[in-house]
């Protein structure tokens, strides 16, 4: 899968917005065990405590675990194996992490390209692309008529990683906030349209939400 300028672009600004203040105030120790990764080789299951040296609260996701975390962020919309999805994850994929324990866990900068193909995925098909009929973004009108929608899009996306606290938690007005910031930042250069800001939406959401997040 080649990337041009705009789509580097995108990445850079979804490794920024990936990594915005407001993930680091989510509670780490929260009940929502979403993890979809494996209890590997005996280690201490998510929230599980230092009951095996090397292995705290922390358990980080696999790649299968990854892969089924974004399908599951973006609705089953996407498929692994079809379209710039499985493309990414055939450049990419072997790169992803092996292991659960997050002190020897490595291939996480390979996640954002598989992310960016499977977000590619739902900026497809004109006005009947996903971004568009289920997201409510138009590629064609410009990012500020899109805001509240592009902003609904990545709460929406998030939300689905946290069980609902993207929008319900007691960081629900900074996850807002970060979205907010984050269409801001793109549309203040003339030239990126609402399919990048789309596109950057997404990759920061489904960026933490599927390897950021430690359950």
């Amino acid at each position: 899968m080649k990337i041009n300028k705009n789509a580097r672009k995108i990445l850079v600004i979804g490794a920024i917005a990936a990594v915005l203040p407001f993930f680091q105030n989510c509670d780490m120790g929260s009940p929502v065990k979403a993890n979809l990764s494996s209890n590997v080789g005996g280690e201490a299951a998510a929230g599980g405590g230092n009951t095996v040296q090397g292995v705290g609260d922390f358990s980080m996701p696999t790649g299968p675990a990854v892969i089924s975390r974004i399908t599951n962020g973006l609705e089953n919309a996407v498929s692994p194996l079809k379209g710039n999805f499985q493309k990414a994850l055939t450049a990419s994929g072997s790169n992803l992490p092996l292991v659960t324990d997050p002190t020897k866990a490595s291939g996480f900068d390979s996640v954002q390209l598989v992310v960016y193909g499977a977000c590619s995925d739902l900026t497809t098909g004109g006005t009947n692309s996903i971004m568009t009929k289920t997201y409510k973004v138009t590629g064609t009108a410009s990012i500020a008529s899109n805001q509240a929608n592009l902003i609904a899009a990545g709460v929406r996306m998030f939300d689905n990683y946290t069980a609902g606290l993207g929008s319900q938690g007691p960081t629900a007005a900074q996850v807002s906030q970060a979205f907010q910031t984050l269409v801001t930042t793109v549309s203040g250069t003339s030239s990126n349209t609402s399919t990048i800001a789309f596109m950057s939406v997404c990759i920061a959401a489904n960026t933490a939400g599927s390897s950021l997040l430690g359950f």
